[in-house]
């Protein structure tokens, strides 16, 4: 692909992605998609075959990562708590920094099309990977027991309130929230709510091998 091509499916993905949260998924045609880019429609499909694949691109630019870091934090050695509290950081930091407008994106509606069956099989498998990563901790003594899917859910809650207060565009201060929001996630699930200290220092060494994680969005 040239590094024209390149930019031109950038456009399409961030205007794309401003329609979604403006119309919806169901809303916006490809034809409006062409016209905020400004391009002929029939351009667009020289980049994506159908509309489908276009949301298909934004969701995997953040669940593809998303997956890769919640596994890497169930792979690394040492504290549960800590390992939580790293991927927390660093996956909500991701989402904030995102080029595309997110708040469109996460249609459960939309999610049950057929044509986005490996975007919902990805989605479930980040919560069954978190809810493991919860059940490991619960286990190990260092978090309160209790119904994993629940944590797991408020957690997905908060991440949703994340991108609703974000807005349409990345944030220029990622890495603040993003601690604030794992702070509170430990706080709430922390056997001993006395450790988080020593947790948040723990989980500061573990964030880089996480952060690597993050994989290069896909070009299909």
């Amino acid at each position: 692909m040239t590094r024209g091509g390149g930019a031109t499916r950038d456009r399409i993905l961030v205007e794309a992605s401003r329609l979604f949260a403006e119309r919806g998924y169901h809303g916006t045609s490809t034809r409006d998609i062409a016209d905020k880019v400004g391009m002929r429609q029939p351009s667009i499909y020289s980049h994506f075959a159908t509309k489908h694949l276009i949301l298909a691109a934004l969701l995997d630019a953040d669940l593809v990562p998303a997956r890769a870091r919640v596994r890497a934090a169930l792979d690394l050695p040492g504290p549960v708590a800590a390992r939580l509290h790293a991927y927390l950081q660093v996956d909500v930091a991701a989402i904030l920094s995102l080029p595309y407008d997110v708040r469109g994106l996460y249609n459960d509606d939309v999610l049950r099309a057929p044509e986005l069956a490996e975007q919902a099989q990805r989605r479930a498998e980040i919560h069954d990977l978190t809810r493991e990563l919860i059940e490991t901790g619960i286990g190990g003594g260092e978090l309160v027991p209790f119904d994993t899917g629940f944590v797991q859910h408020a957690i997905t809650g908060l991440l949703l309130e994340v991108v609703r207060e974000r807005g349409a565009a990345p944030s220029g201060t990622p890495a603040a929230r993003a601690l604030d929001v794992a702070d509170f996630v430990l706080r709430a699930v922390l056997l001993d709510a006395r450790l988080l200290d020593d947790v948040r220092a723990r989980a500061a060494t573990l964030v880089p091998g996480i952060s690597t994680m993050a994989v290069p969005r896909p070009v299909g």
